[in-house]
């Protein structure tokens, strides 16, 4: 069995290391990718999460406003109902009884 001399030895370990090293660099360039991707990610949920709050506050105050708006339709038709019903009442006099 023959043994690697030292310097063939020392040089293959350094060949090893350069490329770990290598390898190492690429992945934190990829990282740094990845970090930055992300950080543009939480920006843009913070944005979204924004414009969906101030969204939903608009609809909410709009759809309020439709239901006053409803509710006060509701009571002026009501109110117009009952004065139709007595005016008719008046005009009619007094119900008679059924017979039965």
């Amino acid at each position: 069995m023959s043994t690697m001399p030292d310097r063939e030895f020392l040089d293959r370990i350094d060949r090893h290391m350069e490329q770990g090293n290598e390898h190492m660099a690429r992945g934190n360039e990829l990282m740094e990718g990845v970090r930055e991707e992300m950080r543009l990610s939480r920006e843009l949920h913070a944005d979204l999460r924004v414009f969906i709050r101030e969204t939903n506050l608009r609809a909410d105050r709009f759809l309020e406003g439709i239901l006053n708006e409803l509710r006060d339709l509701r009571a002026e038709s009501q109110a117009q109902r009952q004065a139709l019903l007595k005016t008719i009442d008046r005009r009619l006099g007094p119900a008679e009884p059924s017979p039965g």
